[in-house]
């Protein structure tokens, strides 16, 4: 950071002169950048910018010097003052002059002592110095930082995180409708999203970096040139002694998101709404103001209820992972409701909806169901109506678990909705499917079957499942596997001599069912 005016006048070689500020008090944070000595009467041409004048008074002593266009050229100039020694050449500081200072705002000082300007330029040089090295290793590390960054296709989240590092500042990134898609830095999320689409609306969106707006906010455009996608926002006041440092870091901190997501083809809105998700089930996010903060800042405004969804999929991999993603959103948006769609894990997908009652809370996980393309789900669990924020983690674990446990359709199926009544058995079988109990009850029950190979296992297990599912009526189980009854029941008498039981008995049946349920189930926990 550069000396201020009054910082140069606190400086030993300076209060040394006894100086007394005789107009522009109210400008002594002007930065100084650099300071000349100069008995010029007309400095235009002379100064860039930001130097503090020294002067023993010379200029002022001249009987033709024109006082009022001294000042002039000084404040047209950018002088950030006028420092006159007295003594020397004059004893007291001309009316004139401190009158046209005080008119054009120009800090004026004199000393009352006399002091060696040399000393004065060489300690302020040597901090002029000094800052402008300290500024240019800063921008070294900042290029170095977030270009690496940019190139490893960095998350988000890091990347924003080392821009709040750098500036000691937060740093928020919206898309074009004014929704913060991620943020970071020190002050609590609650107060840095606080009413975030309303006031962000207030700092006009160009296409370079600006400050502008009510709370003078620095804002930086974010994706390819000409046709960005949304900005980066320091939502605190920025000073413009201050503008030029962190316009850099933000600029490179632009530049590494658009870099980051180019490389690794990433969706930010996704992202965003994955994390929130992510944060609340791990309790990253547990406070019930930050969570209800984040969700408006993405546009998810609820004051009322919300509908929790979870939909798992029936792939393995990011190609699946991603077409189930797809999948959900287009289903989610079909509904023509707010909603936060995020990836928990593999092939789990939540969905919350904005809800106007307990109803639409019941109903708008069917409607969800309803608009799903074929194929693109295995089940889907609907938790109860959260009482509010707070309880929005509870319900997002309810429903997990419930999509979960629940049974998957086979290929081509639409899935029904699953609620933890509806699990019943299959609950508790989830609960215990790591007990050494369970696991030897399965072998003991279906261990021939499980010693097939692999394609030939997995066909017995299905023509068993839709036995079992049927209850052992033999009309409804050969519709189901497209055979006759002859050749339907031939099926399951060898799966019976092949496991030596009797599938005819309602108890041998019902202990053959449970063993296969808890099968799928450690497979799919495995």
């Amino acid at each position: 950071m550069a000396l201020t005016l009054r910082e140069v006048l606190d400086l030993p070689a300076v209060s040394r002169g006894r100086p007394r500020v005789r107009a522009g008090s109210g400008r002594l944070e002007t930065p100084v950048r650099w300071v000349h000595v100069s008995e010029l009467p007309n400095v235009a041409g002379t100064l860039s910018g930001g130097d503090l004048v020294l002067s023993i008074g010379v200029v002022l002593a001249e009987p033709d010097t024109d006082l009022r266009a001294y000042v002039e050229s000084l404040r047209s100039s950018g002088a950030a003052g006028l420092v006159v020694e007295l003594g020397r050449h004059v004893q007291r500081l001309p009316d004139t002059l401190v009158q046209a200072a005080r008119a054009q705002e120009l800090p004026l000082v004199e000393l009352q002592e006399s002091v060696r300007f040399v000393e004065i330029t060489q300690t302020v040089h040597a901090q002029v110095v000094n800052d402008q090295y300290e500024r240019l290793r800063a921008s070294y590390e900042a290029h170095r930082l977030l270009g690496s960054l940019g190139i490893e296709g960095a998350p988000t989240d890091e990347i924003l995180h080392r821009c709040a590092q750098l500036t000691g500042r937060p740093v928020v990134l919206e898309d074009l409708a004014h929704r913060a898609m991620a943020s970071a830095g020190e002050l609590p999320v609650q107060d840095v999203l606080r009413d975030w689409s309303s006031r962000s609306r207030q700092v006009p969106t160009g296409p370079a970096s600006t400050v502008s707006g009510p709370e003078r906010w620095l804002s930086t455009p974010v994706g390819p040139r000409k046709r960005h996608w949304g900005r980066l926002v320091v939502p605190t006041r920025v000073d413009a002694d201050e503008a030029e440092d962190v316009q850099l870091v933000l600029e490179l901190t632009a530049e590494a998101v658009t870099v980051a997501g180019l490389v690794a083809d990433t969706d930010t809105e996704g992202l965003a709404a994955t994390k929130l998700i992510r944060d609340v089930l791990s309790g990253h996010a547990a406070d019930a103001a930050t969570i209800r903060a984040r969700a408006l800042a993405l546009g998810f405004a609820t004051e009322g209820s919300m509908s929790v969804t979870v939909v798992r999929g029936n792939g393995r991999g990011q190609t699946a992972d991603a077409a189930l993603v797809t999948a959900v959103t287009r289903a989610a948006r079909s509904v023509q409701r707010a909603a936060l769609v995020g990836r928990i894990r593999e092939q789990m997908v939540a969905v919350l909806f904005d809800c106007t009652s307990s109803s639409d809370a019941f109903e708008l996980p069917e409607e969800l169901a309803d608009a799903l393309s074929d194929d693109a789900a295995a089940a889907i669990g609907a938790g109860s109506e959260p009482a509010g924020w707070a309880d929005l983690a509870a319900v997002l674990t309810e429903a997990e678990h419930v999509a979960t446990v629940a049974p998957g359709v086979p290929p081509g199926a639409r899935p029904t909705v699953n609620r933890s009544r509806d699990l019943g058995l299959r609950s508790l079988l989830w609960q215990l499917r790591e007990d050494s109990r369970l696991l030897s009850f399965v072998e003991s029950k279906l261990g021939p079957v499980l010693a097939l190979r692999e394609d030939k296992r997995e066909e017995v297990l299905r023509v068993l499942d839709a036995y079992l599912r049927h209850n052992g009526v033999m009309a409804e189980f050969a519709r189901d596997i497209h055979l006759s009854r002859a050749a339907a029941y031939g099926r399951i008498r060898s799966i019976e001599q092949l496991l030596q039981l009797d599938l005819t008995d309602p108890e041998e049946r019902t202990a053959t069912h449970v063993a296969l349920i808890a099968h799928r189930q450690a497979n799919r926990s495995s």
